[in-house]
């Protein structure tokens, strides 16, 4: 899911990728090496700004540059996924056409097509493709598209804050995208061989994607993440909201009730989502994974998986990447792997 066209011809040995969170920017470097993916690597920054608020851009883009320095790369041509709460990512199906024309009739007229008026927002459209389709069989009449996009004024925003850092945006997508690229290509047989549903739940949003034989075939997202369980916490403790993020993260018995009654919501929808998709597309979900921040507890995804009757298995997103070229730490890096699916995935889909 492309804002901006990736035109390089030439097959790419490495890539930057970057993740724009509610509060930090996440940075990695990974190179193709052989058959084989390697993290060279990561760092991460707080964004001590307000994302999307004029004249706060200037200011990230020097801790984006920071992040880059640190990365200690000379090419600044960077991939981007970014949390937007303009997000938009649903799945559509029209007449075959070029995907140019797709393109043009949603910027002319979205509301037609998406039964939704999105003229307010970048979108960019990829056709949904099986993959290893049979040659002989002739091309369907329609085609399954996946749309992507967020509001233009979040796009500019951190396409500012890039060109800022003097970096190059190649790619801009929603971290509901970048977070299944990551897995397609990190976890390919089974992507192939299961019905999955992947949940990211991020620090004030949660993407529910569901794909078959690899292809994203239903994404939900809720307004609703690690944000909102942590106030609720505050509020029941009367706790600041960094004592009460400790209390969610040591998650003690006491504690575990709070974080049930404020995680509902997320679970309601989440059976909802899950529910829907099975009747609509007459299957069953075999698989379920957590990533992102809120991912790297354990004990939050059981509560949500016991809430929502499925089992929700943490994702770890670099286990399958090489670590030999990796300058840090790389057991530390293992311990931030749910968090870091989005980062990833912005990198190794264009390797």
């Amino acid at each position: 899911m492309l804002f901006k066209r990736d035109k390089g011809k030439k097959k790419r040995e490495w890539a930057i990728g970057l993740d724009f969170g509610a509060s930090e920017v996440r940075g990695i470097v990974i190179r193709r090496c052989g058959s084989a993916l390697e993290i060279e690597a990561y760092g991460e920054r707080p964004l001590a700004v307000t994302v999307g608020k004029p004249g706060d851009g200037l200011l990230a883009g020097v801790q984006v540059a920071e992040l880059l320095d640190g990365l200690k790369v000379q090419d600044r041509r960077v991939f981007a996924a970014i949390s937007s709460p303009s997000t938009v990512v649903c799945q559509t199906e029209l007449p075959r056409i070029p995907l140019e024309e797709v393109r043009s009739a949603l910027k002319l007229n979205s509301s037609r097509y998406l039964h939704r008026d999105f003229s307010n927002c970048y979108l960019d459209v990829v056709e949904l493709v099986e993959p290893n389709p049979d040659a002989k069989s002739p091309k369907a009449a329609k085609m399954q598209l996946l749309v992507g996009g967020a509001s233009k004024e979040d796009v500019l925003w951190y396409r500012d804050v890039l060109v800022a850092a003097k970096a190059r945006p190649e790619v801009v997508e929603p971290t509901a995208i970048a977070v299944v690229n990551a897995l397609q290509a990190i976890e390919p047989e089974i992507c192939q061989k299961e019905i999955v549903l992947l949940v990211d739940i991020g620090m004030r949003s949660t993407a529910m994607s569901f794909l078959r034989r690899g292809l994203p075939l239903f994404t939900r997202i809720m307004r609703f993440g690690g944000q909102q369980v942590t106030e609720y916490i505050g509020q029941m403790l009367t706790m600041e909201p960094a004592h009460a993020e400790e209390e969610k993260i040591k998650m003690t018995e006491t504690v575990q009730p709070m974080v049930r009654t404020a995680i509902s919501p997320l679970a309601r929808e989440l059976r909802s989502s899950i529910d829907f998709f099975e009747r609509q597309y007459e299957c069953r979900v075999s698989r379920a994974f957590g990533c992102g921040g809120s991912a790297g507890s354990p004990k939050m995804l059981e509560i949500i998986g016991r809430e929502a009757g499925i089992n929700i298995e943490m994702w770890d997103s670099v286990q399958r990447l090489g670590t030999t070229r990796f300058r840090g730490d790389a057991t530390q890096l293992a311990t931030k792997s749910p968090a870091l699916a989005a980062v990833v995935g912005a990198a190794v889909a264009r390797l």
